[in-house]
């Protein structure tokens, strides 16, 4: 994906690695994607780790805090992200 010496600017959900721990920095788009990452139970500030990544542009599984989600492309594409450490 991207070289781990190149953070210096936020990168979307489905650009990071399998594994990358993350924290969510902004989530773009209208309303209906923000409800729908409500009710995920995914906001602005949290901590998220990418579990795998289905092959051909398949979903994303990534950890929230203890719960598993799927997040589709399209969606993870609007999530703004930091690696962390």
């Amino acid at each position: 994906m991207r070289d781990a010496a190149n953070f210096d600017s936020p990168i979307n959900l489905y650009e990071a690695d399998n594994h990358a721990k993350l924290r969510i920095l902004l989530i773009t788009g209208g309303w209906e994607v923000r409800r729908s990452f409500n009710q995920m139970g995914i906001h602005a500030g949290d901590r998220v780790r990418v579990l795998r990544r289905a092959p051909f542009g398949g979903p994303l599984m990534i950890d929230s805090r203890g719960t598993r989600v799927a997040v589709g492309k399209q969606l993870a594409e609007k999530i703004r992200v930091e690696v962390l450490p």
